[in-house]
């Protein structure tokens, strides 16, 4: 399916910094994920725990799509989506290349 730039324009991906990090209890995949966003902090819910550490991810600056709408997960609420690519190599997270402010506009 294409898509026109002005529904591209609708979607707001972010950089974010991740401030916190956890396995979420009695969860196989799920990690508890804080990010930073500048003005705002919020919590993602995310599968990844199988491919990542949670002290490995503190500090990365990641990818999220931000008006994602909230969801529940064993109890918890995301609100946003991490990016990532997921193929037969694992699941990479996708970063920047450098520093950015949290928050910043991913165009």
């Amino acid at each position: 399916m294409e898509v026109d730039i002005n529904y591209f324009r609708t979607l707001d991906i972010r950089a974010a910094k991740v401030v916190s990090c956890e396995k979420v209890e009695k969860s196989r995949s799920l990690l508890r994920i804080v990010v930073d966003l500048g003005d705002q902090q919020k919590q993602i819910i995310s599968s990844i725990a199988d491919y990542y550490n949670p002290s490995d991810l503190i500090g990365k600056t990641i990818i999220i799509l931000n008006n994602l709408k909230p969801a529940k997960f064993m109890g918890l609420e995301s609100q946003g989506m991490l990016l990532a690519v997921d193929n037969e190599e694992g699941v990479k997270l996708l970063t920047v290349d450098g520093e950015v402010k949290p928050g910043s506009k991913v165009s």
